[in-house]
């Protein structure tokens, strides 16, 4: 009876043994398979974005043409400039002396350009490297760097902020609880007026639109205010952007918005869908002016996040359906008067 036994047992071991390999082997397979959807995943979007990349850095050549002619044409106009000051004070010295005050003028004035630009452009880099900085700490468990990260940004804040801030710093506080402090104290208040300088220009573009008679003025209104916003909201979070920097702010805003934002650009539709019940009181001006003013304040929302020393905005889905919920109520406060008459 116990051979019969042991008999009838030792397939059923077998058997199970060979189930829990085969099951382990499967659990394997299946882990791999997903490593490698998510590895996929992760190319694509990776090579998404590196195909982006020539767009916005042009191809280097060894042989620069454009700076070429560049120092060539510098070269000729300083070789010219010198003749004509010769020639001139062969002819008179007053004549001389104009043409010396006017390009020492000139030259005092490029320079000064010059000057700002390149300190415009080291604040833009700062500013990049600076999110990249706090991308790192907030996912740190030391101590202390945080502190200096945040040394140059508390000038921007009020004395009584700054102490009322630091009071509640202690010792044990890692950089990441650190910047999580900052971000719930002293940020938090400027990035609610910023939030109230990009709900006014997009109301402004709103009505705007919704006044204008033609497509043209719509499209110069709406990039008027936009301008305006980002100059504004820069110089909110302390960047003073000169010409060659503000045109790399558009950059990056542009390739933020038209590129890298397809499945954010669903979700923003998404929080600012208002009902087909609102939308019927409106007419199609209202509506267009409704357009428009989302559209400045999802530009703001993006230039709110370039140029915050945090660069992950917090539900920006929920203050973009906010924004579209007042633009509706502004553009229906207007449209009142005309419905009672």
């Amino acid at each position: 009876m116990t051979d019969n036994q042991s008999a009838q047992l030792k397939p059923g071991r077998r058997i199970n043994v060979g189930d829990v390999g085969e099951t382990q082997k499967e659990l394997e397979t299946g882990k791999r398979f997903e490593i490698v959807e998510e590895l996929d995943v992760i190319d694509e979007s990776s090579e998404f974005e590196q195909e982006l990349e020539p767009i916005f850095k042009p191809k280097t050549s060894r042989f620069n043409f454009k700076g070429i002619f560049v120092i060539s044409l510098l070269l000729l106009i300083a070789v010219e400039t010198g003749y004509t000051i010769i020639e001139a004070m062969q002819e008179s010295i007053l004549l001389a002396g104009l043409y010396g005050f006017v390009l020492t003028t000139a030259l005092l004035v490029l320079s000064k350009f010059l000057f700002k630009e390149a300190v415009s452009l080291k604040a833009l880099k700062q500013q990049n490297l600076r999110q990249n900085d706090a991308l790192r700490l907030m996912s740190s468990t030391q101590i202390g760097e945080a502190e200096t990260w945040l040394e140059p940004l508390l000038t921007q804040h009020t004395d009584a902020e700054v102490k009322e801030f630091k009071a509640c710093l202690k010792p044990h506080h890692t950089d990441k609880e650190v910047l999580q402090l900052y971000q719930t104290t002293l940020l938090v208040s400027k990035d609610e007026q910023a939030k109230a300088i990009i709900n006014q220009h997009a109301k402004t573009s709103a009505l705007l639109v919704s006044l204008s008679p033609m497509a043209l003025l719509d499209m110069l209104s709406v990039l008027w205010r936009g301008i305006s916003l980002i100059e504004k909201i820069s110089q909110h979070y302390g960047i003073k952007l000169a010409y060659r920097s503000r045109i790399m702010l558009y950059k990056q805003l542009v390739k933020q918005m038209l590129f890298a934002g397809a499945s954010e650009l669903v979700s923003d539709l998404a929080a600012t869908s208002l009902g087909a019940e609102l939308l019927g009181k409106l007419s199609a001006r209202a509506a267009q002016g409704l357009s428009a003013g989302v559209f400045t304040a999802r530009l703001g929302y993006k230039a709110m996040e370039l140029c915050r020393p945090l660069p992950k905005l917090e539900q920006k889905q929920s203050l973009l359906g906010q924004s579209a919920q007042g633009i509706l109520k502004a553009l229906l406060e207007r449209t009142k008067p005309s419905k009672n008459d």
